[in-house]
């Protein structure tokens, strides 16, 4: 039977020009061709447009996070870190998007084996979902140095999302054994396994609200010894209030995404709207969810509004007076801690 199988795969392959969706999914094998096919290439410019200038505008955010060097010292394991990974992690989407709109604009349909667009596929909605989880990493940190007081490495940050990533990356390739082939717009044979996309929906929506939970619990915990020491506290207060507002802008920019996928995978019924206008504010996460940490400081609120304005707003002159205050103070705290706000406060 499955000799019978593969041999029509080869008949339509070599008799017709169709032969990528000539038969039903199920009779193709992962080592079989298929393509993306020509109707999917507005969408997919569209996606490809607005995950691009995302990530363009990830990618100055990053910039201005490295030459300002307070703030890449200072807040490294935090802003610095969702910053580069939003940045980082968006990277195989885009390549896959700019190689399939390439194509597509061109006239030509992308060929694949059904084995490779579906790891693509599966591939990018992991690292989709690994930048949407960058926060949970950064509460996790928090928390040890703010309510336990403990003082682990900044390597903290990185080695607990590699094992989410991890996780995320397994569960893509759990959609061959677990799957089943299937018709899609990315090719018209995939691969996929609907169970493991509602695995890969609820993890993402359980790290993404575990960093809410932890955020607001390291909030209140910081906002009862507000009038300890109000300088300090004050900052801390900042750091975290800007923290919980990022972890945050995940959920809100994929909720419509995800209540998407409900209604394609899972036949869920869901406002016409979230299909054509509301899921493309999943493309803005890269940027709005390091841009709302920068937001939430007020010194670096100040840094990226001056580094954006190109300075056009001259500082005051500084007296003579002043200066000579100034440099008081420079010489009284040179073996004291800075009060720029530090992640490890």
């Amino acid at each position: 039977m499955e000799n019978a199988s593969t041999t029509s795969v080869s008949t339509a392959i070599t008799e017709s020009p169709e032969f990528y969706n000539s038969l039903p999914p199920a009779n193709y094998n992962l080592s079989d061709l298929t393509v993306t096919p020509m109707t999917f290439r507005d969408r997919i410019t569209v996606e490809f447009i607005l995950n691009a200038t995302s990530w363009l505008f990830s990618a100055l955010l990053v910039i201005f996070v490295r030459v300002r060097k307070a703030i890449w010292m200072s807040l490294k394991s935090t802003v610095v870190f969702v910053t580069l990974g939003s940045f980082l992690l968006n990277i195989p989407l885009i390549l896959f998007q700019a190689w399939m709109v390439f194509n597509l604009q061109a006239g030509q349909q992308p060929v694949y084996t059904v084995f490779v667009c579906s790891f693509l596929k599966n591939f990018c909605s992991s690292t989709t979902s690994a930048y949407q989880v960058l926060p949970f990493a950064v509460s996790l940190y928090r928390y040890r140095i703010v309510v336990l007081k403990g003082h682990p490495s900044p390597w903290f940050v990185i080695n607990v999302h590699i094992i989410v990533t991890t996780i995320f990356i397994i569960y893509a390739f759990l959609n061959y054994p677990f799957g089943e082939n299937n018709k899609n717009d990315v090719c018209y044979t995939l691969r996929f396994s609907n169970g493991m996309e509602l695995v890969r929906i609820f993890s993402t929506l359980f790290f993404n609200f575990a960093a809410i939970i932890v955020n607001f619990v390291i909030l209140r915990f910081v906002k009862h010894f507000e009038n300890e020491n109000k300088n300090i506290q004050s900052k801390i207060i900042q750091l975290t209030q800007s923290l919980l507002i990022q972890s945050v802008i995940p959920v809100i920019v994929s909720l419509p995404l995800l209540l998407l996928s409900f209604e394609f995978y899972f036949g869920i019924p869901m406002p016409s709207s979230f299909g054509s206008t509301w899921y493309a504010l999943t493309f803005l996460g890269p940027f709005l969810m390091p841009l709302s940490s920068i937001l939430g400081i007020r010194s670096t609120r100040k840094e990226l509004l001056d580094t954006a304005l190109c300075g056009c707003f001259p500082k005051q002159s500084v007296g003579h007076s002043q200066m000579k205050s100034t440099i008081t103070v420079i010489m009284a705290s040179r073996h004291e801690r800075s009060f720029t706000i530090r992640d490890d406060d």
